[in-house]
């Protein structure tokens, strides 16, 4: 499944809805479809387009014939997700996510949030600067996408990820974590259970994105290499954190990629 919101964008449509449901219990052809919902060919063809190119419908040729029916993968991964976001947790804002990152006209942007600043127990702070200069003399857990010393490059399918603990904008413990077998919808709550705050990785879908950072883990993507390497500039402060690199994986076979290095 690519973006979430396409997918259920393409479904929020009443007709394109009734399409569905139609083709999980019969694999059908346009024509038929056309007759079941009273509407015309062509009409049917725009909308099997829509649904096509949002990964949830697939064709075959039966001799004159082209009959549709349902990617239930594409169901199941949507279902997956919505069941991640039915457990994502509910938190304070975050300055540094808002882009709440400097004192304005002499106050605190935390001032106007009910939870006050989360960096201070919920009061004022002095005002809020970027993620390492609030926190560096605070310990940080940074979690990185691994494989055999480097930053592996698809988040969804990384089997562990290496733990660091930084504090004094320097590395003070590291440890590999496998992901308990976890499938790529939970791990965002692998990581939240982990305690970590900030995801280094290579390319990520947009659902992973979200989830991440509606559960208060800041993403820093487009990264390859070797991880310690990486983890020791983004505690120094000179890693470019500003890449916002997506990958969309339709399936295990051929995709189309932007995540960098395979």
């Amino acid at each position: 499944m690519g973006d979430p919101t396409e997918t259920l964008k393409a479904i929020s449509d009443e007709t394109r809805f009734r399409i569905v449901t139609i083709l999980l219990n019969h694999d059908i052809c346009a024509g038929a479809i056309a007759r079941r919902l009273g509407i015309s060919d062509a009409a049917v063809s725009q909308h099997m387009r829509v649904l096509r190119e949002a990964g949830l419908v697939t064709s075959e040729r039966h001799g004159y014939f082209t009959h549709f029916s349902v990617d239930r993968d594409a169901i199941r991964e949507l279902a997956d997700f919505l069941q991640t976001m039915s457990g994502w947790e509910r938190g304070p804002c975050d300055p540094d996510l808002e882009g709440c990152t400097a004192v304005r006209r002499g106050r605190c942007p935390a001032d106007k949030c009910r939870s006050g600043c989360p960096r201070a127990g919920g009061g004022r702070c002095p005002g809020c600067t970027v993620v390492m200069e609030k926190r560096r003399d605070e310990t940080m857990k940074v979690a990185v996408t691994y494989e055999n010393g480097e930053i592996f490059q698809h988040f969804g399918r990384t089997q562990q990820f290496k733990v660091y603990e930084i504090e004094d904008g320097r590395v003070v413990s590291s440890e590999v974590v496998g992901n308990e077998g976890r499938g790529h919808g939970e791990l965002v709550g692998v990581l939240r259970n982990l305690g970590v705050s900030v995801l280094i990785c290579g390319g990520l879908g947009a659902g992973a994105r979200q989830g991440l950072e509606a559960s208060g883990i800041r993403v820093c993507s487009g990264n390859e290499g070797d991880a310690d390497a990486v983890v020791r500039s983004f505690a120094d402060g000179t890693l470019d954190t500003s890449s916002a690199v997506t990958c969309n994986h339709h399936g295990e076979g051929d995709h189309e990629c932007t995540c960098g290095r395979h």
